[in-house]
């Protein structure tokens, strides 16, 4: 008599086999479903780029409403798709709250200094609705984010926008006005009297 023949050990051994070869032609798929699941769930611990540059982004928009100075409360929204690629708008009719709505993919383009250039455009645009709502311009939003970051960071941003959209845009001096004549003194030319 075979001394494993009745062992409780050996019978459930028995009983696992029979259960996982009936079992693989529904198990595997399952196996599968939840190995891709788990690959494809990010990791709560660990923030994804998109959500490290909308920090960014609302550190930048929380330092220039305080240099310009808006009281109002600007929030950052990520969105997939937005016609206007970045817009801002009151979220009440006293204009005490305002969204900030990012498109990802071009908000994942810019450089720090491009970013820091359509954050200020937008929020010359707060500071309009909350001053003057009826002037509300490209122009105007420009001339006030001008006072926050560089004509080449507007300038290349721009350029982006417009690459971006795949259109041909317009002179960027109807946007930003004339470049300014740089205010070093020009090399006199030889032979002529300082």
């Amino acid at each position: 008599m075979d001394k494993h023949r009745g062992s409780p050990k050996k019978d459930w051994e028995r009983q696992l086999r029979v259960v996982v070869r009936r079992g693989v032609r529904w198990s595997a798929p399952v196996l599968l479903f939840v190995f891709i699941f788990v690959l494809t769930t990010p990791v709560s611990d660990v923030p994804s780029i998109v959500t490290v540059r909308a920090r960014h982004a609302q550190e930048i928009v929380d330092t220039l409403r305080a240099a310009l100075p808006i009281p109002n409360d600007v929030q950052i929204a990520l969105v997939i798709y937005q016609p206007l690629v970045f817009t801002v708008e009151p979220m009440d009719p006293r204009k005490d709250h305002f969204r900030l709505s990012m498109e990802i993919g071009f908000l994942l383009m810019l450089d720090d200094d491009e970013l820091r250039a359509a954050l200020a455009h937008e929020l010359g645009h707060v500071w309009i609705y909350t001053h003057h709502p009826y002037l509300q311009t490209e122009r105007l939003a420009n001339n006030i984010g001008l006072r926050l970051a560089n004509r080449d960071s507007f300038e290349r941003l721009y350029h982006k926008l417009w690459a971006y959209e795949g259109t041909t845009g317009v002179p960027i001096d109807e946007l930003l006005g004339p470049r300014e004549e740089s205010s070093t003194p020009a090399t006199p030319a030889s032979g002529a009297a300082p």
